[in-house]
């Protein structure tokens, strides 16, 4: 994996929203005749930029995204392939565009608590697939009633051939709101293309977020950490070839020994970020990984596989990784491990027994550890109904746990949250005044929610 990294991998790394310099590590310079970084940022600076206006100049602009393209074979051009890096654009106040076609889809991506308790979730519309966007909108009163998404980012907006439905919310320790979201021509073109937008105030009335930032290929599905050294740890998903779609099943052959669970890494607060390594799980399927840093310094990795959900540790920062192990059995889909303020380590997986995986996506439980994943003494059912899935963790600076998941996606098209304390987490049950399941913020029949009234309750 180094030879290949050190041979093919642009490295890339960029700076703060204000302007972005792309650097890469050092076998690229030596590509261009040993010339040096300048030269190398230089000429890599010049290569985006005509990507983009090569991009932006073969498609044509107004298509209709709201409908499926032709089934005709797709031409794999390299400005179609370039397409990728073309700058994303922000859509805001998206209504009344989206207003109509934004109601039957829904998959959910993640949620984050402000350091005044705001609450941005985002999720996918459209469709799980090549005409995807992504829908952000806040609440103002924990989730009792929530806005018209406030933005959407829908590449096909701007006439371009690609799709944006994963993202990730995160606030870091001065507060900003980080959204890290991807985007990808057709379904997955075998790179797709990461980015950043960051607020600095999401508290404020009307938010203003950065020109988005590119960081590299993959896509983070799940929120960075920092580590005890103050190192930020961004995960990075890389799908293995069996997920590209065909018409770009010979594209970014380069890229094979990275296709996996990877890890980038900022040692300057998020203005700049680089790969540092990764794992390629066996029987994998789509990585959507999480990490956490151990007591003794050891990054833990979770991920998810085909029938079960994979583990492995790094001891060197996530340069190198162990052989992959099963954490526990489990369906496949997405579970999902985070910190929390007290030093518990909270976990969210389908079915109530961690020894078992359930026969579909289900029984929504939440567990809690206090001793780094050795015993998990805590559990509780969060949601026990079919069709649940794609669970993301939030803690408010007050101490409440959000957990963020959709139902029934292309049905009832439900973005829902729970939200509890560690107390109810250890009882099993609602102890605590905050306790309060199966919240909903958007559904195919009612929109978003507009209710003043409190949460639902647990039931």
């Amino acid at each position: 994996m180094d030879i290949l990294l050190e041979t093919f991998c642009l490295l890339l790394c960029v700076q703060r929203p204000e302007g972005v310099e792309i650097r890469e590590a050092g076998a690229f310079g030596r590509k261009f005749g040993g010339t040096g970084m300048a030269e190398a940022h230089h000429v890599l600076n010049r290569q985006a930029n005509r990507w983009e206006s090569k991009a932006v100049k073969a498609i044509a602009p107004g298509a209709d995204h709201s409908v499926m393209p032709p089934k005709a074979p797709t031409e794999v051009t390299q400005e179609l392939l370039n397409s990728i890096h073309v700058t994303p654009t922000l859509i805001p106040n998206p209504f009344p565009a989206y207003a109509e076609k934004f109601l039957p889809f829904a998959m959910a991506a993640s949620l984050e608590v402000t350091s005044k308790g705001r609450i941005w979730t985002c999720w996918a519309g459209g469709q799980d697939g090549p005409n995807a966007y992504l829908l952000a909108s806040y609440s103002d009163n924990q989730g009792r009633s929530w806005r018209d998404p406030v933005f959407v980012i829908d590449p096909r907006a701007h006439g371009l051939k690609m799709g944006t439905r994963l993202g990730s919310f995160w606030c870091d320790p001065k507060g900003r709101l980080w959204l890290f979201f991807h985007q990808s021509v057709g379904m997955f073109d075998g790179s797709c293309s990461n980015w950043f937008t960051r607020c600095d105030d999401p508290d404020a009335e009307k938010p203003v977020w950065s020109k988005p930032v590119h960081i590299g290929f993959g896509a983070s599905l799940n929120k960075p950490i920092v580590r005890k050294n103050g190192e930020w740890i961004l995960p990075v998903s890389l799908w293995e070839r069996w997920h590209i779609d065909k018409p770009f099943a010979d594209c970014h052959r380069e890229l094979d020994g990275v296709r996996g669970a990877n890890v980038f890494v900022s040692t300057d607060e998020g203005n700049h970020w680089r790969y540092r390594g990764g794992i390629i799980f066996k029987d994998s399927c789509f990585n959507e990984h999480s990490v956490v840093e151990l007591d003794d310094g050891r990054l833990w990795m979770l991920s998810r596989g085909m029938r079960e959900a994979f583990q492995s540790h790094s001891a060197d920062g996530g340069k190198t990784w162990s052989p992959q192990s099963t954490a526990f059995p489990h369906v496949n889909s997405k579970s999902i491990i985070r910190r929390l303020r007290s030093g518990a380590i909270l976990m969210v997986r389908h079915g109530q027994d961690i020894n078992k995986a359930t026969p579909a996506r289900q029984e929504l439980t939440a567990f809690l550890t206090n001793d780094e994943g050795k015993t998990w003494s805590g559990k509780w059912l969060l949601d026990e109904r079919a069709g649940v899935s794609y669970p993301d963790i939030a803690q408010a600076p007050n101490g409440d746990i959000y957990i963020h998941y959709d139902r029934d996606r292309a049905g009832a098209a439900e973005i829902l949250f729970a939200r509890f304390r560690e107390e109810d987490l250890m009882a099993g049950k609602p102890v605590s005044s905050a306790a309060a399941l199966k919240n909903l913020i958007k559904s195919r029949q009612s929109g978003m929610t507009r209710g003043a009234e409190a949460p639902n309750q647990p039931r």
